[in-house]
Order: C-alpha cells, then sequence, then structure tokens
C-alpha cells in the first residue's frame, strides 16, 4: 500500500495546474527526494487532464475520483473541502502546495488550515478587483490568500495587492510564475505532428496562423455569441489570416463555434491540442485570441499580440507592456481590438520582456521552502 504519509503534497486538477505545478514538483523530488512528495490529482477535470498527464509521462501518486467538476459550484467547494480534509488529517504532510484559483484548489487549502497543515500558494495575488470576473476564480484567489501561510507571488504587482490586503511581507516572494517555465522548456522541443500539420497547412495557403482559445463561464451565453459573431466579420474580412481554434469539452464553446466560425473557408478547427502543439502555435501565431490567463503569460514573454476576450484581467502587466488588448463584450470594440493585433508590428527578435519571470519560478519556489521546513 502507497505511503502518504510524506512531507509536502503538490496539488494538481486542471490543464493549467498542471502545467504550472509540475516543474515545481519536480524541483521538490530534487531537494526533497521523491520518498517526501506526493503528487495529487483533484480529479476536477479528471478526463480531460489526463490527456495531459500523458503527454508529460507522469503517474500520480493519489487521484481522488469523487471531485469530477459539476455544474454546482456549491457542491464542488463542499466536497473538496470535506474530501481533503478527511485525507490530510490523516495522512498530516507539513506542506500543501496549491496553485492559482480552481475551486479544488480553493476547498484544499481551506480543508488544509482546518486541519493544522501549512498551505503555500502557487502564483498569489493575482486580483481583478470583481468578484464576478473571472467567476468563480476571483473569489477562489482571495479564499485561498486568506487562509495561505506562504505566498508566491509572480511579480511586483501581484505581491503588492497582497500587502494592500493585510499579508505580511516577511511571507510574500516574488517567484515568477511557474507556467512560463513549462512554456521555455517546450518551446525547446521539437514540434510534434499535429502541430507540424498546422503550420504547414499555414505555410502552404500562404496564410498567418491566428490562435483562438476562449471558453469562460462568465462569457456564457449573449456574451460568448458576440465575439464569435464579430470574430466570423473579422475573418471573412481578412481571408490572409487562418484562424486555429482546438475543440473544448466546453459545450457552450462548441456551440458557439459551429454556429459562426465552423462555415469560414479560413477556419480550422482541430482536436484537443498537446502542450507542445499550443506553444510552437503561439509561437507561430500573426497574433493570439483568448480569454485564458496562461496564454495571455506566455504571449506577452515572447511578444506576440494577444486579444484578450474579456471584461477585465488579472494578468495588469500585459497591458502595461502594450502587447495584449482587452475586448469587453461589444462587438465594435471586438472588432477594434483585432483590427489593432493585426496592425500591431512587434520584432520578436527583440523582444526583451519577461513579466512573469525567467523560467526560474520553480527553483526559486523549492529554495523558499526548502529554508522553510528545514
Amino acid at each position: 500500500m502507497l505511503n502518504l504519509k510524506r512531507k509536502i503534497w503538490v496539488i494538481i486538477g486542471t490543464r493549467p495546474e498542471l502545467l504550472k505545478q509540475l516543474p515545481v514538483y519536480y524541483q521538490f523530488i530534487k531537494k526533497f527526494g521523491k520518498k517526501n512528495v506526493v503528487l495529487v490529482n483533484s480529479g476536477q477535470h479528471k478526463n480531460f487532464l489526463n490527456f495531459y498527464s500523458k503527454e508529460s509521462k507522469i503517474k500520480f501518486d493519489l487521484t481522488l475520483n469523487e471531485l469530477q467538476s459539476t455544474k454546482s459550484l456549491i457542491r464542488n467547494i463542499k466536497k473538496s473541502v470535506e474530501i481533503f480534509y478527511k485525507i490530510l488529517v490523516t495522512n498530516k504532510p507539513e506542506l500543501v502546495l496549491v496553485q492559482g484559483d480552481t475551486t479544488t484548489a480553493a476547498g484544499c487549502a481551506f480543508a488544509a488550515n482546518l486541519a493544522g497543515v501549512t498551505i503555500a500558494h502557487n502564483e498569489a495575488g493575482l486580483r481583478t478587483f470583481d468578484n464576478k470576473n473571472p467567476f468563480p476564480e476571483e473569489l477562489n484567489r482571495k479564499l485561498i490568500t486568506s487562509v495561505s501561510d506562504i505566498h508566491f507571488a509572480p511579480t511586483k504587482l501581484s505581491m503588492m495587492n497582497l500587502v494592500k490586503e493585510g499579508i505580511d511581507k516577511k511571507n510574500i516572494f516574488i517567484v515568477g510564475n511557474s507556467g512560463i517555465d513549462s512554456f521555455f522548456s517546450f518551446l525547446k522541443r521539437k514540434n510534434d505532428d499535429i502541430g507540424k500539420k498546422i503550420i504547414q497547412y499555414a505555410e502552404q495557403n500562404s496564410k498567418k496562423i491566428v490562435f483562438l482559445t476562449a471558453h469562460r463561464r462568465e462569457a456564457k451565453g449573449k456574451n460568448l455569441d458576440k465575439c464569435f459573431k464579430a470574430l466570423k466579420t473579422f475573418f471573412e474580412e481578412n481571408k490572409d489570416l487562418l484562424l486555429v481554434c482546438p475543440e473544448h469539452p466546453n459545450r457552450f464553446a462548441s456551440n458557439s463555434i459551429n454556429k459562426y466560425l465552423k462555415k469560414l473557408e479560413n477556419f480550422y478547427l482541430t482536436k484537443p491540442l498537446s502542450y507542445l502543439s499550443t506553444c510552437k502555435l503561439i509561437s507561430n501565431s500573426f497574433f493570439v485570441i483568448t480569454d485564458s490567463g496562461g496564454i495571455q503569460e506566455e504571449c506577452s514573454t515572447i511578444g506576440v499580440p494577444v486579444v484578450i476576450c474579456r471584461e477585465k484581467t488579472e494578468r495588469q502587466e500585459v497591458l502595461e507592456l502594450e502587447i495584449g488588448k482587452l475586448t469587453g463584450f461589444d462587438s465594435k470594440d471586438i472588432l477594434k481590438a483585432l483590427n489593432w493585433a493585426k496592425k500591431k508590428k512587434v520584432n520578436l527578435k527583440q523582444w526583451k520582456y519577461r513579466p512573469y519571470g525567467d523560467g526560474r519560478a520553480s527553483l526559486k519556489i523549492a529554495n523558499f521552502i526548502k529554508k522553510i521546513l528545514i
């Protein structure tokens, strides 16, 4: 029987968590040894996560089967607290590392606090100051902050957000974002067949790639329809661009794709992409359209213009560098942002900005944790 009574637990439940926690997990193994680290799959997006965990060739030490994400946020948070409290009290790790702002991360952090376990928060301090944008992530990250002992902030701005909320500076460490560690690592790899096929298709048809991902809960309904309708108008008028979009399990996103984009001549719908393909497409994009936080970070790291299909972003550094533009959900504003991106000229070879770190965030986190636990 697997012994889970180890020093450190690393919690993962979604694709972004996997990408941002794995580099830290590997550094923990180097610093503390595999026998002292537990990798936990919370089960929030269990089936979707399996696709990406195979790519990274990892095996979880513990997989929870009761926390598959449902439409009920209340049920998800309640079950997360109950289940994590039970296993944490039983196994008593010294420290739990949660990441970002998912519902199970919030539930685990709250449960760890009740169980008397030290909580470290990876990617702490991100704020839009609007509880409904993004929802429920803004609520989750505030809850996690309120119960955490150690706060790993990606930027100075995120650190200042925490200080304004009363968090002691001595418990905040600016480390960059560990997702950029993964991004740099995958950019160095050779592309896979799917990524190569899409890039070659664009080259053969003399089109510039525009990568699209959009699936956030707060855009559901009329807002998402407005966004995709504006995209249809823009790409009908810009046949020199190829809109590349991976399928997403969210039904409302796939419905909008089918309604507005699927019949476009310059639309390329692909099956869910590996992270490797995603990185290669971002780096080969003329510009990117997204509502993803992680992709905003990646685009700003390598200087690819990004149109952010949201009303607000917690990645203010992207806006400050003028490499990203918020659209809101007014059709005119969306079209304005798309035209801005098409005209935006960036010399990628000369882009030196690293708003979310230099790819060593996971090493910094591991070093800080080693000092704390010893």
